[in-house]
């Protein structure tokens, strides 16, 4: 069989002879050449011991390549294999039977795999050290849009008057419109259709920023109204 590190458990591609990376192409060859140069016929009339290694080594060879040669399962063997070298040391082959991997009794593959868990910790804690000046400038943000939310809700509306036909109300007062259409003048805490920045004429404009509606009084007469 082939020679294996002592510390290590060996993969599936440890068998076959291929890295992690290999082609299913370069999987198939290999399998092919494991699979000659291990086959028992090979070793009729060999000793006992010989032909019960060359046994094994088929044994797992032929499993190898039922694993590898399968694009799912090979998916899934990666998967765990990925967490025996750096996750809870368990690797589950495909028979369903969970080892523990020799590695954990290995100082070196320990202190390297300490290493790793360190460099992502501190790694971690730099990422969340890089943020701390970005939450604290949105948080700035926030408080200004309450602050000037606040602010704003009593700032009342100035008084604008449009040069324009009389309509019988006041500017900056609050009206309901009523049947006519005509207005009429309320307190701006009663319900109400919107407060009057003042009238135009036909060939005019109400100011873009601040109405809300507008209310035509007759031909010549177009009110300006925005929000209470």
């Amino acid at each position: 069989m082939p020679a294996y590190p002592v510390a290590c458990m060996p993969t599936h591609y440890d068998v076959l002879g291929v890295s992690k990376t290999a082609t299913p192409e370069v999987i198939r060859r290999a399998y092919h050449e494991q699979a000659r140069a291990w086959h028992p016929d090979r070793f009729v009339g060999k000793g006992e011991a010989e032909s019960a290694q060359a046994e094994n080594a088929m044994r797992e060879v032929n499993e190898a390549f039922r694993v590898l040669g399968n694009a799912e399962r090979r998916s899934r063997y990666n998967l765990e294999l990925s967490d025996g070298l750096t996750g809870t040391g368990r690797v589950t082959v495909d028979d369903g039977v969970t080892r523990i991997d020799p590695r954990l009794l290995d100082p070196e593959h320990l202190a390297a795999r300490r290493e790793r868990q360190e460099q992502a910790i501190s790694t971690h804690h730099s990422r969340m050290m890089n943020m701390v000046p970005w939450l604290g400038f949105l948080g700035l943000l926030a408080l200004i849009f309450v602050f000037t939310a606040y602010a704003n809700q009593g700032t009342a509306v100035e008084p604008v008057v449009l040069p324009g036909p009389p309509i019988g109300v006041t500017a900056n007062s609050c009206v309901r419109v009523i049947e006519g259409p005509s207005l009429l003048e309320v307190p701006c805490e009663n319900v109400n259709d919107g407060r009057v920045i003042g009238a135009r004429f036909p060939d005019g404009t109400c100011p873009a920023p601040l109405t809300t509606r507008e209310i035509s009084l007759s031909a010549d007469t177009i009110v300006c109204l925005t929000n209470p």
